[in-house]
């Protein structure tokens, strides 16, 4: 991720959304693991005012060595958004 910041909607399955501001986020790797927590708040719609937080965990399909050449072109991930109350 290369960005600490970001906007975006959510629309909900019963109609509604909620518009969410990133405003930071951290990057770690852990045991060949890219570990990125972003934080932010939902500005608009359901559930204004409250905090976000989502944790993204990629796991590289490549070697590390493979972005000196040709770059990563894969990674698998799993996220997860949570809006706290």
């Amino acid at each position: 991720m290369s960005s600490s910041s970001g906007v975006e909607t959510v629309h909900y399955a019963g109609g509604g959304r909620s518009l969410i501001v990133i405003d930071s986020a951290t990057t770690a790797r852990v045991a060949g693991v890219l570990v990125v927590l972003q934080t932010g708040r939902v500005t608009e719609g359901r559930s204004a005012g409250h905090h976000v937080r989502r944790t993204v965990a990629a796991l590289p399909r490549q070697l590390p060595t493979d972005c000196l050449i040709s770059g990563l072109q894969r990674s698998d991930s799993a996220v997860q958004l949570e809006i706290l109350s």
